[in-house]
């Protein structure tokens, strides 16, 4: 399984790494800020990540409740 992850992410960088224009993002509040595609699709793979990790951790400790 390791490999299939390896593989994805060499898909992604790929991708990513040829997005490098400047794009702006704006967020809820405050004007919007300019910075570079990759950043934006990195950032968003690294919050996808945090966000499955975190469900997958919340979802063990229900299943096993410490004693």
């Amino acid at each position: 399984m390791a490999i299939v992850y390896l593989i994805i992410a060499i898909f992604v960088l790929a991708f990513a790494s040829q997005n490098l224009m400047i794009v702006p993002v704006r967020f809820i509040f405050g004007p919007a800020v300019e910075i570079p595609l990759i950043l934006v699709i990195v950032g968003a793979i690294i919050f996808g990540f945090a966000l499955a990790t975190l469900r997958l951790v919340t979802r063990r400790t229900r299943r096993f409740p410490r004693d």
